[in-house]
């Protein structure tokens, strides 16, 4: 069981551009990350049925993480 957060919901784009997260093109204001890498990933469209997940630890690279899409069936908790 992973602890993420939900980024972004099926039928946005989602994507990463020196370390700063983008949704629908839009800079996404994220005060709770305070070291970011800086992770690059092209945008793509979440699917539907599926959530964008990440965690807040970025000060490492990329490939040390586990994030992405995934289906709605695996959320098991509730907002905090």
């Amino acid at each position: 069981m992973l602890l993420k957060r939900i980024v972004a919901l099926s039928g946005e784009t989602v994507e990463f551009r020196e370390g700063e997260l983008y949704v629908d093109g839009n800079l996404i204001e994220e005060p709770y990350v305070h070291h970011r890498s800086n992770w690059n990933l092209p945008q793509r469209t979440v699917a539907p049925g599926h959530v964008y997940v990440v965690g807040d630890n970025r000060g490492t690279p990329m490939a040390l993480h586990k994030f992405g899409e995934t289906n709605m069936n695996r959320i098991v908790g509730g907002v905090l």
